[in-house]
């Protein structure tokens, strides 16, 4: 099967997705169901979508039910908005003027047919909608000249901290400490891997509740001693990319995997958590600068 077909197969998937929210605008789809429509692990799902369609489910399903009100209240200057609400999937009217208001600058009651297009920032703004296509998503990090190679990596065992709140940065210092120092009383670091991972999405997860794992990857025959969780990263097959830089860079690298190399490659993620394998585990340059690989588990395309 060609580059064109694999890509074809992800657009023809994800469309079917578009489809069903098109037609079921007004009823609740969970995230479980529409990954399931597209035949990809809920996991990956929600990231998949928004390098296709450049947002996430949450927030398409919620312009396009604007959408669709906007619509009614151009037809029907005079129906309730209450009623217009509810029809298109809001819970109440208060949920439905928010988020119009968020959206369009100023509440649904102030709407005039027509106000839409006169005003020149939103029309800026919708101008800005050429269709979905991975390729349109993908310019801004072609700069960076990422290169995926496919490494079968065994499984490894790992000690790990986990975060609460993990965009905290005080946190996370705190938590690489705390990893750190339990390695240099074992006598492994520095010398030992260092790795992350998170079981939840970033854009799914409310910052307050997300979760990061710190890691250190151990021996086979380490015995488990100290205060300290452990566990073991999956053996199989990982789209891997190497990135050395700040921050942003690793979620481009992030966002090239997912946008750029994943709908042409022939895979699709399997149903666990993605891994940052760090190159740089010696600490003493401080971690401004990363050196890591991205890891995107993987499997044959099976639709």
């Amino acid at each position: 099967m060609s580059e064109g077909r694999f890509l074809e197969s992800y657009e023809q998937r994800l469309n079917d997705v578009l489809d069903v929210i098109e037609r079921g605008y007004d009823q609740r789809l969970s995230l479980e169901q529409l990954a399931d429509l597209a035949h990809f692990s809920p996991f990956h799902f929600h990231r998949i979508f928004k390098a296709y369609v450049g947002e996430t489910p949450n927030v398409f399903v919620r312009r396009l039910r604007l959408q669709k009100a906007l619509a009614l209240m151009e037809r029907r200057p005079h129906k309730n908005l209450a009623e217009i609400a509810v029809d298109c999937g809001f819970a109440q009217l208060s949920d439905f003027s928010r988020a119009f208001k968020e959206e369009y600058g100023y509440p649904p009651s102030k709407h005039k047919i027509g106000r839409i297009v006169e005003d020149s920032k939103i029309r800026q703004d919708m101008l800005k909608n050429r269709g979905y296509d991975f390729r349109r998503l993908n310019r801004a990090v072609e700069g960076d000249e990422f290169k995926v190679r496919i490494e079968e990596l065994p499984a490894q065992r790992i000690a790990f901290v986990r975060v609460i709140g993990g965009y905290h940065p005080e946190r996370l210092m705190a938590a690489l400490e705390r990893l750190l120092s339990w390695g240099r009383k074992q006598g492994i670091y520095p010398g030992a891997k260092l790795a992350s991972r998170s079981p939840d999405h970033p854009d799914i997860v409310p910052v307050s509740r997300y979760r990061i794992d710190l890691c250190m990857i151990l021996a086979g025959n380490m015995r488990e001693s100290g205060r300290m969780s452990f566990g073991f990263i999956p053996s199989g097959r990982y789209a891997m990319v190497h990135c050395h830089g700040d921050i942003q860079k690793v979620d481009r690298a992030w966002t090239y995997l997912f946008s750029n190399w994943l709908p042409t490659s022939g895979y699709e993620p399997v149903d666990q958590p993605s891994v940052e394998i760090f190159r740089n585990s010696d600490d003493s340059g401080g971690w401004s600068t990363l050196d890591l690989d991205c890891c995107l588990p993987i499997r044959p395309l099976t639709y």
